[in-house]
């Protein structure tokens, strides 16, 4: 058998092997509470507590639920019936002053204790390395009887009931009790959204309390009522179970209803889109509606009375509508003859709307002129005169031929008069030709403008002069 010593690599595998291993124990050994070896000792004193039955080496101190320190050592206090516990605690939060303060506190119910401290103020006198906090300066532990007692002994008596009623509940359901308490905080997380929104309806849920309250209250006032309403629910009950075959028969075609139901509704949601732009479309129509509607709610108290009316109107109609039927037949001589007259009137009436400013001013005019009066001694005179306008011209008499200053037009167009030739710069009302003018131009200086009227309409025609002439008149007799 040949033997060899270990290779440099080998023995350097085996060495980082070995500190690994001590170093997971280490790890291990600090997380379960244990102290590193050869670690140097921080700064440490000393505390009586009169109850510690519960406090063990390794537990934490604690300042504002920042672990500061641990528990090194206890013993019994040689000065009196305490446990003396002897604290480490870090260089940082070093030296503890004497007005400090000390107490025992529970982490859970389960009784995990630790020292909770003050460190107390910088400016009185540091308790030194090894020293003891005063009695004095060590809070007496409140323990879970302690608190219980602050009740009245009725109180007490009802919980030490409610507990002993309990642990006949959870009899032989421990496990189902460990699995309730384990997945509480699940449960609690998944309740918090309800919680929430509970939180925010609380007025709405105080008053679903208040109501339900109510309900039942109303519920138990008449008993009669609620026994019957009992009764007839068990009758309902009982005539389902007879029908429970059509029941049956409904459930299983219930999910093709739901499938009809999907199929329809995919189809409603397709309408729907479609029929957006049409209800977009009838938005305006709607909003224009609205006025119509409501004069029609302020017509509605009228038309109500005439509708109510109408069954009197009907009855009357059935002499009334005939008689009316003999009238008219009866007009028909009279209707016929007025057509000829019509026919030669109606002419004459399109003229004078033709020609109602003209009309008016011909009935006007005399008046107007007849206003002017003068001052005269003669006594056979009435004082009154009539203005006259005579117009002298190279054109006064009858010629043969007609000047280039000749613009005048007999059938003046009636709404020439509104002075339109003139705003269109030509400075003249229209003519009937403008040939001897030179042709149709807009007004120069001495020289006004020029431009020939258009045809108007006059008895359905286009005409640059009205020709008076009869209405055609159709009609038949019998």
């Amino acid at each position: 058998m040949k033997t060899a010593g270990a290779t440099r690599t080998q023995t350097i595998v085996m060495a980082v092997f070995a500190f690994s291993c001590f170093g997971l124990l280490l790890f291990l050994w600090i997380s379960f509470g244990g102290t590193i070896p050869l670690k140097p000792k921080g700064y440490r004193v000393q505390i009586a507590f009169p109850e510690a039955t519960t406090l063990a080496a390794q537990a934490d101190v604690r300042v504002a639920g920042v672990s500061i320190g641990k528990v090194a050592k206890l013993e019994r206090d040689p000065a009196g019936n305490k446990t003396l516990a002897t604290l480490q605690l870090e260089r940082a939060y070093a030296p503890l002053h004497k007005d400090a303060k000390a107490i025992l506190r529970q982490k859970t119910l389960l009784g995990e204790t630790y020292v909770e401290l003050t460190l107390g103020h910088k400016g009185t006198p540091a308790i030194p390395e090894g020293g003891k906090l005063a009695n004095a300066r060590v809070e007496k532990t409140v323990e879970l009887d302690e608190v219980l007692a602050l009740f009245p002994k009725k109180t007490r008596a009802d919980f030490r009931r409610w507990m002993a009623n309990s642990s006949q509940a959870i009899q032989g359901r421990g496990q189902d009790l460990n699995d309730a308490i384990g997945n509480l905080s699940t449960f609690a997380q998944s309740g918090s959204g309800l919680l929430e929104t509970l939180d925010r309806r609380r007025d709405s849920l105080k008053a679903l309390v208040n109501q339900t309250g109510t309900t039942f209250a109303a519920i138990t006032r008449d008993e009669n009522g609620l026994r019957a309403f009992i009764a007839d629910t068990s009758k309902w009950f009982k005539a389902t179970a007879s029908e429970k075959e059509a029941l049956a028969q409904s459930i299983q075609i219930f999910p093709t209803f739901l499938k009809e139901s999907r199929a329809t509704l995919s189809r409603v949601e397709k309408f729907s889109v479609d029929t957006k732009p049409l209800v977009d479309d009838l938005g305006p129509v709607a909003r224009d509606l609205k006025p119509t509607l409501a004069d029609l709610r302020a017509a509605s108290p009228d038309l109500q009375t005439a509708f109510r009316a109408l069954p009197a109107l009907t009855a009357q109609s059935k002499t009334g509508l005939p008689a009316m039927s003999r009238v008219l037949r009866g007009l028909t001589p009279v209707l016929d003859a007025t057509g000829p007259f019509l026919s030669q009137l109606n002419p004459v009436l399109s003229w004078l709307q033709l020609n109602q400013g003209t009309v008016a001013n011909f009935i006007s005019g005399p008046g107007a002129a007849l206003q002017g009066k003068t001052q005269t001694n003669n006594k056979e005179s009435n004082g009154h005169v009539l203005p006259q306008l005579i117009v002298a011209g190279s054109q006064t008499m009858i010629t043969p031929t007609r000047s280039a200053d000749n613009r005048g037009n007999t059938y003046l167009d009636p709404q020439s008069l509104n002075a339109d030739g003139f705003k269109r710069g030509y400075n003249i009302l229209s003519n009937w030709d403008c040939k001897t003018a030179g042709g149709d131009h807009k007004a120069a200086p001495k020289d006004p403008g020029c431009f020939v009227q258009a045809p108007f309409d006059f008895q359905g025609k286009q005409e640059r002069f009205p020709h008076v002439l009869a209405s055609d008149f159709k009609g038949s007799t019998k």
